[in-house]
C-alpha cells in the first residue's frame, strides 16, 4: 500500500467517525429506549416550565391591576380632597400631579403587561 492510499484510507475512517459521532443522538451510544425517554423528561420539564410561567403571570396581573387601581384611587382622593378645600394644593402642582401620574400609570401599565404577556 502506497503513502497516498495509506492518507485516503485515513481520511475516510476519519469522516466515517466524524459522520458516526454526529448530532443524531442514536449515534452517541444511547439506546432508542433511553434517547425517548430523555426526550420524554425534556418535554414534561419544559411543559411544567410553561404552566409555572402562566401561573406567574396570572398572579403578576392580579398584583399590577390592584396596585394601579390603588394608586388611581388615592390620586382621584387627593383631587377631590384639594376640590372641597380639605387640602390648599397650587394649581400648578394639581396639575404636575395629575399629568404625571396618567403618564407613569399608564406607562408602567404597558410596560409591564408586554413584559408578562409578549407577542408571539
Amino acid at each position: 500500500m502506497s503513502e497516498n492510499e495509506g492518507s485516503e484510507k485515513a481520511k475516510e475512517n476519519f469522516r466515517k467517525l466524524i459522520e458516526s459521532s454526529s448530532t443524531n443522538p442514536l449515534n452517541s451510544g444511547l439506546s432508542q429506549n433511553e434517547f425517548e425517554q430523555y426526550d420524554k423528561e425534556e418535554r414534561r420539564t419544559r411543559l411544567a416550565g410553561l404552566a409555572q410561567d402562566i401561573q406567574e403571570r396570572k398572579k403578576f396581573a392580579q398584583w399590577i391591576f390592584w396596585m394601579v387601581v390603588f394608586w388611581l384611587v388615592v390620586i382621584l382622593g387627593i383631587i377631590i380632597a384639594e376640590g372641597l378645600h380639605y387640602l390648599d394644593i397650587p394649581q400648578a402642582v394639581t396639575i404636575a400631579l395629575i399629568g404625571s401620574t396618567t403618564v407613569n400609570v399608564t406607562a408602567f401599565f404597558v410596560i409591564v403587561t408586554k413584559y408578562l404577556f409578549p407577542g408571539k
